[in-house]
């Protein structure tokens, strides 16, 4: 009688995500002796884990003349060497689910016709219809106004909109695959890592997010989309929804992932995740915009985090 096969589906570490753990926790300057030891066996013990460790102490000295990596992709061809070393660094470290999940937004987005902000920059601007939008720092917002229609598309970051009222004409800001729309009204709206949070301070928006709708969203009032829906409305005060506009960073229980993902766009470089599992941590706080590295600071003294700054601009995250 033939024996069933059974195929082994276990997921086991790479050499480049065991490399990456090494290295961190050999250059962390904690490492006891026992750990040096298993270092030293794990590094012997295979071709490979010597190779894809070596790879990273090259790039370590290589990675400590790269500026921000944010401004250096704005400025210079995906040909050149620097944006295949940051690549080259990102695939040797084995870490690209959790920069893709915590660090999205650190990598610029272009389009045709977008308002754009810098790392740390905010802008105020007056539209044609004479509404007003308040740009946050590393955003990008596009315009499409028609007479028939107003809408326009936060592609990433936070915005808030002082909205003209134009009966004729709906005001609809798509953000992530949903779409808020107000006739006249004050609102904010703000893509995070993967959702998005919209914030009324005056009059009501509606909110289209896939299948779900919410038909009213009024002043006072918050809630969060993503693709699986619309989440529960949260009481939120004018002073907290507009907080950032006067300089300063609100986090009430929010998950790390959505943490990093703000303060990416207030400080120089990238921070970075080794393992996927702290996105997931909560964070409260209050902060200022223009010392962003406090925000990291009180992440490794509040949860079991620690920080380790391969460059200037390149902050790794790693379990305690």
């Amino acid at each position: 009688m033939r024996k069933s096969q059974v195929r082994d589906t276990t997921v086991r570490p790479t050499a480049r995500d065991a490399a990456l753990g090494w290295f961190v926790k050999m250059r962390s300057g904690e490492a006891t002796p026992a750990e040096v030891a298993d270092f030293q066996q794990w590094i012997a013990a295979a071709a490979d884990n010597r190779r894809e460790y070596d790879a990273l102490e090259a790039l370590w000295g290589d990675l400590d003349q790269v500026g921000d990596p944010r401004r250096v992709a704005a400025s210079v061809p995906a040909s050149r060497p620097i944006m295949s070393r940051r690549g080259l660094f990102l695939g040797a470290a084995g870490v690209a689910a959790a920069v893709v999940a915590g660090v999205a937004l650190g990598v610029p987005d272009w389009f045709d016709g977008a308002i754009r902000t810098g790392v740390g920059e905010q802008r105020q601007l007056t539209l044609a219809d004479g509404s007003r939008v308040v740009l946050d720092a590393d955003s990008a917002l596009s315009l499409q106004f028609t007479p028939q229609a107003r809408r326009l598309t936060l592609q990433r970051g936070r915005a808030f909109f002082d909205v003209a009222p134009d009966p004729a004409r709906a005001f609809s800001v798509t953000a992530a695959g949903g779409v808020t729309t107000a006739t006249g009204t004050q609102f904010s709206v703000h893509l995070w890592s993967n959702e998005v949070t919209v914030a009324v301070s005056e009059s009501a928006v509606s909110i289209r997010a896939g299948a779900a709708a919410l038909s009213r969203l009024k002043a006072g009032e918050a809630v969060s989309y993503d693709a699986s829906g619309i989440g529960e409305t949260e009481q939120v005060s004018d002073a907290q929804a507009s907080a950032w506009r006067r300089g300063k960073l609100i986090f009430e229980d929010r998950p790390l992932r959505q943490v990093i993902a703000d303060v990416n766009r207030y400080r120089p470089g990238t921070i970075m995740v080794t393992d996927s599992t702290l996105l997931r941590l909560r964070v409260s706080g209050i902060f200022d915009i223009r010392q962003p590295d406090g925000v990291l600071e009180a992440i490794t003294r509040s949860l079991p985090v620690r920080s380790m700054a391969l460059t200037r601009y390149l902050v790794l995250l790693y379990p305690a």
